[in-house]
C-alpha cells in the first residue's frame, strides 16, 4: 500500500524536471550563450576563492597554500593595530561616498538628456565621445590631466593668467584633491554608464507618452512622471551593486593622482593591498586586508538589498 503512494509523491517532482528540461530545451540557444560568462565567472571569480586561506596563514612559497603554517587572525590584528588603519578606512569610505553621491545620478541625467535630443546625429556624436573615454587607461588619463593643469604651460592656467588670475595648482594638492578624484571618475565613466540607462528608456512605452502628450504634460512633466519611474528599478539595482564597492575607491586613479602632498587624505585601502602585497611582499597581510574589504562590502550589499526591498519592493533577491 506504500508503494503507490511513494510514487504519486513523486509525480509533481517529475513533472517539475521534465518541464524544466523541457523549458531549457527550447531556450537552449540562450543557455549557450550564457556558458562563456559562467566558465569566466567559475574560474576568476570562485575558483580564486580557494587562496582566501592565506589571509589566516604565515604564507611561504615554499608552503603554498595548504603547507604554509596557520597564523589565525593575526594579519587582522595587525592591519587594525596599524597606526594608519583608521586615517586609510576613513579616505576610502569619504571617497567612496562622494564618487558615488555625486557620479551615481550622472550617467541617468546624460541618458535622460540624450532622450530628449531629436537630432540623431547629434545625439550619436555626443554618445561616441562619452564613451571613449571609459576605454583609455588611467595612466593616459593622469598623463592628459598632467599636461593640461600643469602651473606653468598648461592651457587650463595659461587661460586663467591670460584673464589675469593666478596660477593654480590643481594636482597633489589637497585643496583640489577630492575635485579632481571625483571629477576625472564622472568623465572617464559617465558614459558607459549610462548605456543601461539608455536601453531602459529606450523600453519604455511609448503610449505612456502619448498618454502624458494628451493630458497636457510638458517635456519635464514627461521626463518626470514618465521617464524616471521606467528606470526606476534599473538604478535602484544599480545602485545596490554600486554601494557594495563603498571599500573599493579605485586602486589606478588613486595610485596615479596621489602624492605625498595628499597622502593625508587620498590613502585607500586599494593602494595599501597593492603596496602591502606586492611591494612589501606580505601577501598573508595583504589579503587579509582584502578579505576585509570584501566582507564589509558583502555587509553593505545585503544590507541595502534588505532595506531597497522593504521600501520599494525591488531587490537583487
Amino acid at each position: 500500500m506504500t508503494e503507490p503512494a511513494s510514487k504519486a509523491e513523486s509525480r509533481p517532482s517529475d513533472n517539475f524536471r521534465r518541464i524544466l528540461w523541457k523549458r531549457i530545451w527550447q531556450h537552449k540557444i540562450f543557455y549557450l550563450f550564457m556558458i562563456p560568462g559562467i566558465v569566466w565567472f567559475f574560474i576568476f571569480s570562485y575558483v580564486p576563492l580557494f587562496g582566501i586561506q592565506v589571509a589566516f596563514r604565515n604564507y611561504t612559497f615554499n608552503g603554498g597554500f595548504t603547507g604554509s603554517p596557520w597564523a589565525g587572525l593575526k594579519y587582522f590584528r595587525q592591519f587594525f593595530d596599524y597606526y594608519q588603519s583608521t586615517e586609510i578606512i576613513r579616505n576610502t569610505i569619504v571617497i567612496s561616498l562622494m564618487k558615488l553621491g555625486i557620479g551615481f545620478p550622472m550617467p541617468i541625467i546624460l541618458a535622460v538628456l540624450l532622450n530628449e535630443v531629436y537630432r540623431m546625429k547629434f545625439k550619436k556624436v555626443v554618445q561616441t565621445l562619452s564613451y571613449l573615454p571609459h576605454f583609455v587607461s588611467w595612466v593616459v588619463v593622469v598623463t592628459l590631466m598632467q599636461r593640461l593643469l600643469s602651473v606653468y604651460g598648461g592651457p587650463v592656467n595659461d587661460l586663467l593668467a591670460s584673464f589675469g588670475l593666478e596660477r593654480v595648482q590643481f594636482l597633489y594638492n589637497t585643496a583640489w584633491f577630492y575635485q579632481m578624484i571625483v571629477g576625472s571618475d564622472i568623465w572617464k565613466n559617465i558614459g558607459w554608464n549610462s548605456i543601461i540607462y539608455i536601453a531602459a528608456i529606450a523600453g519604455i512605452d511609448q503610449q505612456l507618452y502619448e498618454a502624458a502628450k494628451i493630458d497636457g504634460a510638458s517635456r519635464f512633466r514627461q521626463v518626470w512622471h514618465v521617464t524616471l519611474p521606467g528606470i526606476r528599478n534599473i538604478a535602484v539595482i544599480l545602485f545596490i551593486l554600486a554601494v557594495g564597492g563603498l571599500m573599493s575607491a579605485g586602486y589606478e586613479q588613486l595610485l596615479l593622482l596621489n602624492g605625498p602632498a595628499t597622502a593625508r587624505i587620498g590613502s585607500v585601502l586599494d593602494v595599501h593591498v597593492i603596496t602591502s602585497g606586492i611591494n612589501e611582499g606580505r601577501l598573508s597581510y595583504a589579503a587579509a586586508v582584502g578579505l576585509f574589504q570584501s566582507i564589509i562590502g558583502l555587509l553593505m550589499i545585503l544590507t541595502v538589498n534588505r532595506i531597497a526591498r522593504k521600501v520599494s519592493d525591488i531587490s537583487l533577491f
